[in-house]
């Protein structure tokens, strides 16, 4: 809902209350998101998330560089039915795209989202394995895991965090986190590099169950390189 339909909203139902006289405190009511939340999932709901190309993902590296690109990433929950919520994803792009999502960069992926025993499961249609830009291996697999996580505190840093960033799994939260002018107050972070220390992709999640995938980030142990997805936030 647009800032100038909630004014207008309010201005009536507070003329209303002036005409009756009454004393009644009006309360703004809360800005419904159409984005894609894990802790509510509803046919229509709609995520975009801006590319970016990172470089230098090594420990002993103090500053990784990243670019964001013209790419865009499109998620919408297009059904529901007795195997969950399906997801139509696209991917958006002018000219050339980053060597990691150039396959099938005009195919349409489908899969479904669920939640069970609080973990989000991401599951495939009329195939063996989920074929997406933005939930990985590890993640399509073994699902995330939409508890709070109470500790560490982590700091987002370039396209990386604090936490440690080899072959090993991690987890923290964030606090106040901005991204593209918006503050997310509290966000759980995953960083899946087990596969790392056998020549696997490193993954990284910054999420919630209210806001869905924030942050997105996968990348190789061998070049240092990879590729990931910011959310764009609602108008």
């Amino acid at each position: 809902m647009k800032q100038p339909l909630v004014f207008l909203s309010l201005l009536t139902l507070w003329s209303a209350c002036k005409k009756d006289d009454s004393h009644d405190v009006l309360q703004p009511q809360p800005v419904v998101s159409n984005q894609i939340r894990f802790d509510a999932l509803a046919v229509g709901q709609i995520s975009r998330y801006i590319g970016l190309n990172g470089y230098h993902y090594y420990p002993s590296i103090v500053n990784s560089p990243f670019e964001y690109t013209d790419d865009t990433l499109r998620l919408e929950i297009v059904a529901k039915d007795a195997s969950g919520y399906k997801v139509a994803e696209t991917l958006h792009y002018v000219g050339a795209v980053n060597d990691w999502i150039d396959s099938q960069m005009d195919s349409t992926f489908y899969y479904y989202l669920r939640v069970s025993n609080d973990t989000l499961r991401i599951t495939p249609i009329n195939s063996n394995y989920v074929r997406s830009r933005i939930f990985a291996h590890h993640a399509s697999r073994y699902g995330i895991p939409l508890q709070k996580i109470e500790s560490p505190k982590v700091e987002i840093k370039d396209w990386r965090t604090s936490l440690p960033s080899w072959a090993d799994r991690w987890e923290g939260y964030t606090e106040n986190y901005t991204l593209f002018d918006k503050t997310y107050d509290y966000l759980n972070v995953i960083v899946e590099n087990t596969a790392m220390g056998l020549d696997g992709l490193g993954e990284t999640y910054v999420f919630s169950k209210s806001y869905g995938i924030v942050r997105f980030s996968t990348y190789s142990g061998w070049t240092g390189e990879g590729y990931g997805w910011d959310l764009i936030p609602e108008n």
